[in-house]
């Protein structure tokens, strides 16, 4: 098991094989994934395990995506992996 640093570190990896660069940082990242004609998932992880999940749909004006996305899960990540999830 990786040495706990105290720095996350993130990589994006696509089903066709290829990745981003690594990235670290101490608090903590949020990935947005873009879905042309449907909207955005964005994930945010905290240095602290805690995560988020939210769903953006596009609305009818132009491919323009609502600010604030409807939550789909919040949990916490913990050594063993996730601890819990809300909603279950």
């Amino acid at each position: 098991m990786p040495e706990n640093t105290g720095r996350l570190q993130a990589q994006l990896r696509a089903s066709s094989g290829r990745s981003s660069k690594l990235l670290k940082d101490p608090d903590g990242f949020e990935a947005v994934v873009e879905v042309p004609g449907r909207g955005a998932l964005v994930l945010s992880v905290q240095s602290g395990g805690g995560f988020s999940l939210r769903a953006r749909t596009e609305t009818s004006d132009r491919g323009q995506q609502a600010a604030v996305g409807e939550l789909v899960a919040v949990g916490v990540l913990g050594a063993e992996g996730v601890v819990s999830v809300v909603p279950e």
